[in-house]
């Protein structure tokens, strides 16, 4: 009886520890797409404030730098921000297309497109020159953000 009993105990532990696990996991799941969500709010918040200031509608020509600089180190992370399981098959909503895991290669050459052209505009933002930095921003916005949201990321509903 006291054998059974112990079975009993440890097997209910190891079923407490399983459903903390996985409620931990969903948790992890959840703030890990919450994370990626604010990074692309955040590297777009640095390029609509770079296109107000290039359009003369806001801001100073001086700050480009610093958005600049912040689109970098955003496009120096952005390869880590999609860990398997962060996908469709969370059950979260979110943008991002299985291609990102069934393409692993095209998705990559899209990240390292995006922290080359981000590094890109950081060194013609130091220089001032806007029309330079005019033409960045389209490189990035073409080679990098385009491509990725043209393959990876889905139509908003």
């Amino acid at each position: 009886m006291l054998r059974k009993t112990k079975a009993a105990i440890a097997a209910a532990a190891i079923g407490a520890a399983t459903l903390i696990a996985g409620g931990a996991m969903a948790q992890d799941v959840e703030k890990a797409i919450e994370y990626r969500k604010g990074l692309m709010k955040a590297t777009g918040a640095h390029l609509g404030a770079i296109g107000a200031i290039l359009k003369g509608e806001a801001g100073d020509p001086s700050h480009i730098a610093a958005h600049a600089n912040a689109l970098a180190g955003l496009g120096s992370i952005m390869g880590d921000v999609w860990a398997e399981g962060t996908g469709p098959e969370s059950g979260i909503e979110t943008r991002t297309l299985p291609a990102v895991w069934e393409e692993p290669a095209k998705f990559e050459a899209v990240v390292v497109a995006m922290q080359t052209e981000a590094d890109k505009l950081a060194e013609v933002a130091a220089s001032g020159d806007m029309a330079a930095i005019g033409a960045q921003v389209g490189a990035l916005g073409k080679n990098a953000c385009g491509a990725c949201h043209e393959g990876f990321r889905a139509k908003q509903q």
